[in-house]
């Protein structure tokens, strides 16, 4: 009777901090992340992986709490021991980056195999990204292609582009430069902006697949919204040459500038060969934009 009047009372006991971790959640949620962190911090303190993960991202991110990434790391680690995926991958990307952490590409791949082994698709994707580079681990791309087929079968829409670059450069697999496109199209349908660009890439130039300047074109402007260079200086030429739109050389001129953060030396290339094209009060109009320039999320 005894023994089971103690069941009773650890069990009510816990009642309190389940709710608690489950109001926390809601809080998270709704936004309300001050509320959030002060309900999840007690439960996170008890051991809830759950809750020492989400402290770790709130700490991570700022919400509710001032930024602490050493603290944020902690936390990831606590969760990542108890065999949290979530927490295993963002432990693993603080190795990566060196964030609140020393740098040690040895032990990113050691969470990230973690992870990866639980199911966690990003994970793999960045785990064979390390096997590709030979980052932390020796570099093995058989290993490499099939962690990112893993992590492209498990929905992560960016491995696409990983695996679709090694079937095009027959690197780790048997080159197969249809089976590219077809993996590149395959992330261009989950709006990924670096297969999106290798599509139209394709497209572009008419190789493999069928020449389609319109299709291109669409890839190309999608992909530099979302901020990516290449994008950008695709869909700038196609506005400053007139290829499947009507030539825009103050457009293209925009697009150039959006891409010089990032590609320098390229955009510089186009600065030069259209810069005779455009007056300077379009110019100044386009880096105007430019600086008020927000990518597409």
């Amino acid at each position: 009777m005894a023994a089971v009047l103690g069941i009773f009372l650890v069990c009510l006991a816990s009642v309190p901090a389940r709710a608690d971790n489950a109001i926390g959640m809601a809080a998270l949620e709704a936004g309300d992340f001050g509320r959030a962190y002060a309900l999840l911090l007690p439960e996170a303190e008890a051991g809830n992986a759950v809750a020492q993960y989400e402290i770790g991202r709130m700490l991570d991110s700022g919400r509710g709490v001032a930024i602490d990434a050493a603290a944020a790391a902690e936390w990831f680690r606590a969760a990542a021991e108890q065999d949290y995926a979530r927490a295993q991958h963002a432990i693993a990307t603080y190795f990566e980056e060196g964030k609140g952490v020393y740098q040690d590409m040895a032990q990113a791949a050691h969470w990230y195999g973690r992870a990866a082994a639980l199911g966690n698709a990003k994970a793999a994707r960045n785990l064979g990204n390390l096997y590709l580079e030979g980052n932390g681990v020796t570099r093995d791309l058989i290993h490499a292609a099939a962690l990112f087929r893993r992590a492209a079968d498990g929905g992560n829409s960016k491995a696409y582009k990983n695996l679709g670059y090694m079937y095009y450069f027959g690197t780790g697999v048997v080159q197969d430069a249809q089976h590219a496109a077809d993996l590149f199209r395959l992330g261009a349908e989950d709006e990924d902006a670096k297969s999106e660009f290798a599509l139209g890439f394709l497209q572009y130039h008419g190789e493999i697949v069928e020449k389609d300047l319109a299709s291109a074109l669409a890839l190309f402007q999608s992909a530099a919204a979302k901020g990516h260079a290449d994008g950008q200086i695709f869909l700038g030429r196609m506005l400053a040459e007139g290829e499947g739109i009507e030539q825009d050389i103050a457009e293209a001129w925009f697009w150039f500038t959006l891409a010089e953060a990032q590609e320098p030396r390229i955009a510089s290339y186009y600065f030069g060969k259209y810069g005779g094209a455009i007056d300077t009060t379009h110019k100044e109009a386009a880096r105007l934009r430019a600086k008020l320039w927000v990518p597409k999320s």
